[in-house]
């Protein structure tokens, strides 16, 4: 804004031109007379609308203290209202025209006729409620299966019965979701009065309603039929009408796997002792708390000992060979199949670790180059081809590990390797860099002497396929649940996914066998595991 500005017209041309000089900074600036005609009428239609906006301000601001005030006025209303209505009856005052009012004494309301009456009366104290266990109320449109629990009496005359104590569970048999009933009678013994009544079994939740079959259930069809635990809620509400929380089924996820994770360690120390294991790895997304990304690449490690069909799953973030460093600090002594991954280097470095490879992975090289070079890849596929094959009629028969080997020796299985590695050296001189055939025999080349251990022990496979085949339930299950929502999922889905695996290796049913694991357990009292083995279930 200026201060103060002189003006000065002059005419020049035929054009009237203005000079506008401010005072207080002396600038001039000379402009025509008809654009300072339209400035100045720019000006006049600001200035009545600064007076028409201070205007509406006053009256809005007008109207919002009236408003104000009504509304403190109303508030005051509402709280008089809530304290005669809802308050102590010594706040309460809410006139009634039938009510007879106090005449505090001035004799407005006596009545000559009427006559002093004392009136006593005895109430009952209303009794305090019991805390429960937030069980729930039992269902009573599912049916019914009764325990009946008798106390061990010495002498049946000397007591008699009072009244009875009912527990109650949901339990599940394939096809069918009913209540198991523990119904424990109380007796009283004459002498003393000492009431007796017969203990409750150790069950895999202590004062739950959750029994082994259901549990057993839930669990299954998680990690065996992938189904995720809000569909299974969605299964019980619309097939047997009833609700199950979500954190309700995480809770039982838990609670199945601190049983089952004792059957797990144990395994695990089995298999650190055997003397031939397979090794192999799978991604698994993992919600990380505190990582940048919301969902993190983390990988379960799969370890299986072909020889007594122990196989374990072991969740880690990292793909790092520090994890199968730590996994198998007690594997000292044996032989390991892995594929061509160097993350085991450390182990198989090891001075009596020693490393059988993995066919498979060889062969997937050849499929990969087949469209490059049809001829050289379906020679490599045709004599991979023909070692499995030996290896399939050894299954067949059913053959020991030493007939196994006899039957490769007759197939002159040693020679055969041998043709084919020299084949792959002459690629690898004649070829391209690029050429996918030469890297395919290039990876072959830096395998080869991991098949030692396969040419000279009947024990040994051609590939880790059977480790693969313990991992491929996992990757079904991504496809339905996606991720694990923390690391400590990931964690149980190791145990669940290790003990359902192992009970199918040995030709177990897994429902049953988890059923039989959270039945029992709780109630084991020694440390005795080898009965609950899945190697020594029958």
């Amino acid at each position: 804004m200026f201060n103060k500005t002189q003006k000065e017209v002059y005419k020049s041309d035929g054009i009237i031109y203005i000079i506008a000089m401010t005072i207080k900074n002396g600038t001039e600036r000379t402009i025509p007379y008809s654009e300072y005609a339209k400035l100045k009428e720019i000006h006049i239609q600001l200035k009545n609308n600064h007076e028409k906006l201070k205007n509406n301000h006053d009256k809005l601001t007008d109207e919002y203290t009236k408003q104000s005030e009504e509304l403190y006025k109303l508030k005051q209303d509402l709280e008089w209202l809530k304290r005669n209505m809802f308050g102590q009856k010594s706040e309460r005052f809410i006139p009634d025209d039938n009510q007879l009012s106090l005449d505090f004494g001035m004799g407005l309301n006596k009545d000559p006729e009427a006559e002093k009456e004392h009136v006593e009366y005895e109430r009952l104290k209303p009794a305090k409620k019991k805390k429960g266990h937030n069980r729930g109320e039992m269902p009573t449109h599912l049916p019914f299966k009764d325990t009946v629990i008798e106390p061990e009496l010495e002498d049946t005359e000397n007591y008699r019965k009072l009244d009875e104590e009912i527990t109650w569970e949901y339990e599940y048999k394939p096809g069918s979701l009913f209540v198991h009933r523990f119904i424990r009678p109380k007796y009283v013994r004459n002498t003393d009065n000492k009431i007796i009544i017969g203990s409750l079994p150790a069950r895999p939740i202590e004062k739950g309603n959750f029994g082994p079959g259901f549990m057993a259930n839930v669990t299954v069809d998680k990690y065996t039929y992938h189904l995720p635990l809000y569909r299974q809620i969605q299964k019980y509400s619309s097939k047997y009408g009833v609700t199950f929380s979500e954190s309700t089924f995480v809770d039982i996820i838990k609670n199945s796997v601190f049983w089952m994770e004792i059957i797990y360690n144990e395994a695990k120390r089995r298999l650190l002792e055997s003397t031939y294991i397979m090794a192999d790895e799978t991604t698994i997304p993992v919600k990380i708390k505190l990582s940048k990304k919301k969902m993190k690449k983390c990988y379960y490690w799969v370890y299986y000992d072909p020889l007594s069909d122990i196989i374990i799953f072991e969740y880690n973030k990292s793909r790092g060979q520090e994890v199968p460093d730590n996994f198998l600090e007690g594997f000292n002594n044996g032989i390991l199949q892995i594929d061509g991954y160097v993350g085991y280097n450390n182990v198989i470095n090891k001075s009596d670790i020693a490393h059988a490879s993995c066919m498979a992975h060889v062969r997937r090289k050849f499929e990969n180059a087949i469209t490059y070079d049809k001829d050289k890849a379906e020679y490599a596929l045709k004599c991979i081809r023909s070692w499995f094959k030996i290896e399939a009629e050894a299954q067949e028969e059913g053959l020991s590990y030493e007939e196994r080997l006899e039957l490769r020796n007759r197939n002159n299985i040693k020679e055969s390797f041998v043709d084919f590695k020299k084949w792959m050296d002459k690629n690898v001189i004649e070829l391209r860099p690029n050429n996918p055939i030469r890297k395919a025999c290039v990876y072959g080349i830096k395998q080869w002497k991991g098949f030692e251990p396969y040419l000279n022990d009947g024990r040994v496979e051609l590939s880790n396929n059977l480790v693969e085949g313990a991992i491929r339930p996992i990757t079904i299950g991504r496809k339905n649940y996606l991720f694990k929502g923390s690391e400590r999922a990931a964690q149980r889905g190791a145990v669940v996914y290790s003990i359902v695996a192992m009970a199918k290796k040995h030709g177990l049913d897994p429902f049953k066998y988890i059923k039989m694991l959270l039945k029992f357990l709780p109630q084991e009292k020694s440390n005795n595991l080898e009965n609950y083995m899945p190697w020594n279930i029958k």
